[in-house]
């Protein structure tokens, strides 16, 4: 299963919410590698928290399956859009 992103970009404009991306935040909670057309300038060398895959490989393999943890992040996912969507 491949995490289903369609690149809404919400999660890369409140990177705030992640302290591991504070580095990243122009001051505001956006990601300063997120484009106009919401993509990341970086994506081929994003940092691995930003890669639900890598992040799976590196943290949560060992403790769970990969569709639970992409379901996982699919709610997620679920629950920012309606928290700040417009």
């Amino acid at each position: 299963m491949i995490f289903p992103c369609d690149k809404c970009g919400i999660c890369c404009r409140h990177i705030d919410l992640i302290p591991q991306l504070q580095k990243f935040d122009i001051g505001n909670g956006r990601c300063m590698y997120l484009t106009k057309d919401n993509l990341c300038s970086i994506y081929n060398e994003r940092p691995d928290i930003c890669n639900v895959s890598k992040m799976y490989e590196l943290e949560y393999s060992s403790r769970m399956e990969e569709n639970e943890y992409i379901r996982l992040n699919i709610e997620v996912c679920k629950q920012m859009k309606n928290k700040f969507s417009k």
